[in-house]
């Protein structure tokens, strides 16, 4: 009986297991998304005009796609166009846009699935700026391949590979970020590391000249990670304390509350950003970036035009603003930036929340990269993306909504008894939202402005369904 009890108490666990599922790294790309689960699988949703989302096809997805069906994989990351991708056994795969040979497979053909990169079985981190990739192995040495017109590889050149080339024989990289046209990185002994294009001052060497070796930026010790954005960079130190470089235009640079500074549209150096020591994580995107304090709570700021900070507005501000009210982030993703006819395209973000198996989407929408199953921007965090289980979702539509346009109310009718009902005006804004318990539901819509409306339905298993309607 003992040995009975046994079995069943550890075929309850196991099923607890599996159904506790969650995701646990997000990438976001310029118009798309990936996503790296707890069962080893892969996810990815958006544009897919170059084969980005690694699902066989050029078809673009709106809501969560599984890459292949394998349950092997272990890192993942976007760049602007591409991405790479690490499996279990230690083998380096990489899909997408491959004109620069940002893939590394030897050629410069896109790929719309997974293809491997040589046959090591030894890499242990991936990082991708625009059109140019970094890996690091497990014996610490560090590896480059793509684009490298301003030296963004660092191998002392400014021709492309388009397969890994060792940078220098030093092994002990501990942290790299690809940017637009330049590299960060950070060495096992907390030395600060920057090469490529320096135009803006993103290099932090106090100067604007480019550099294809990596250069040791200032004395310090005691950087713990680094973040590249588009043109400007960031970096996180142990004791707590952000620091800043590079262009300024958008207030990206985040030190607009620093009084001692002039508030230039470029720092040539590292500036802190602000007076706190409390920050314990930092993500830089195309022109805007985000922050963790050690309260768990979300901080963004830069440009927001598409609501990509995720505070409710599309107001650009110039140093950190929290997001929200909650304090229960665990970590954040903005959108490499993809730089073409002097614009920067790439404004949306996502996160993870502790006691949440969700993801948090905000930004622009406009390619379906939020991954709600709809086209619509969003001024701040929907995080009823991808509840899981994914693979178990179940099939529920909407059968009927009526009547369209609309003057005061619109009328719902769906297959699914219970779901979460929100309506969204044209800008992002969630005018309406309630948890339904019955097939057919009827709203008052009498005191929305005239205009476009979208509504989405959120069932119980994660099934996104959405619509959009006219009010007169």
């Amino acid at each position: 009986m003992k040995i009975k009890l046994i079995v069943l108490a550890l075929f309850c666990l196991i099923q607890l297991n599996v159904s506790a599922q969650t995701w646990l790294k997000l990438s976001c790309g310029t118009e798309f998304s990936v996503a790296l689960r707890s069962d080893s699988t892969l996810w990815a949703w958006g544009a897919n005009m170059n084969g980005q989302l690694g699902i066989g096809s050029l078809t673009t997805a709106v809501s969560p796609v599984q890459i292949g069906t394998e349950h092997k994989w272990k890192d993942i990351v976007a760049g602007a166009i591409h991405c790479l991708a690490i499996k279990s056994d230690g083998t380096l795969w990489a899909w997408g846009l491959n004109g620069n040979g940002q893939l590394g497979n030897g050629n410069n053909v896109n790929s719309s699935s997974p293809v491997q990169i040589g046959i090591a079985t030894n890499w242990a981190k991936i990082y991708a700026g625009q059109a140019h990739s970094f890996a690091i192995k497990t014996d610490g040495s560090l590896w480059a391949w793509g684009h490298n017109y301003y030296g963004q590889l660092g191998d002392s050149s400014n021709i492309e590979k388009n397969f890994p080339v060792q940078i220098g024989s030093e092994t002990n990289w501990k942290d790299i970020s690809g940017g637009g046209f330049h590299t960060l990185a950070i060495k096992t002994n907390g030395s600060l590391w920057a090469w490529g294009y320096n135009g803006e001052g993103e290099l932090g060497d106090s100067t604007t000249t480019n550099d294809s070796i990596p250069k040791q930026i200032g004395t310090d010790t005691n950087w713990s990670t680094v973040a590249a954005g588009t043109m400007y960079s960031l970096g996180l130190k142990a004791d707590g304390s952000i620091w800043a470089w590079g262009f300024n235009g958008n207030g990206q640079l985040g030190i607009g509350g620093n009084t001692k500074l002039s508030k230039s549209t470029m720092e040539i150096q590292p500036v802190m950003i602000g007076e706190a020591y409390d920050w314990k994580s930092i993500a830089a995107a195309s022109s805007f970036a985000f922050a963790i304090k050690n309260d768990s709570s979300l901080w963004g700021w830069g440009f927001n035009y598409y609501g990509q900070l995720g505070n409710g507005t599309s107001i650009q501000v110039d140093y950190p603003v929290k997001s929200g009210t909650e304090n229960n982030w665990k970590s954040i993703a903005a959108s490499v930036g993809f730089y073409y006819n002097s614009a920067v395209y790439g404004m949306h973000s996502m996160g993870l929340k502790y006691q949440h198996n969700g993801i948090c989407v905000s930004g622009a929408n406009y390619t379906g990269q939020l991954g709600n199953g709809s086209l619509i921007n969003m001024l701040q965090f929907d995080c009823s993306i991808g509840m899981l289980s994914v693979s178990e979702i179940t099939i529920n539509t909407v059968q009927r909504m009526y009547p369209n346009p609309a003057k005061d109310f619109i009328t719902i009718e769906t297959s699914a008894e219970e779901f979460q009902l929100s309506i969204i005006n044209s800008v992002g804004q969630t005018v309406f939202q309630q948890h339904c318990t019955s097939s057919q539901n009827t709203i008052d819509i009498q005191s929305y402005p005239q205009g476009m409306y979208y509504y989405k339905l959120v069932s119980d298993k994660g099934k996104v369904i959405s619509g959009k309607f006219v009010k007169e």
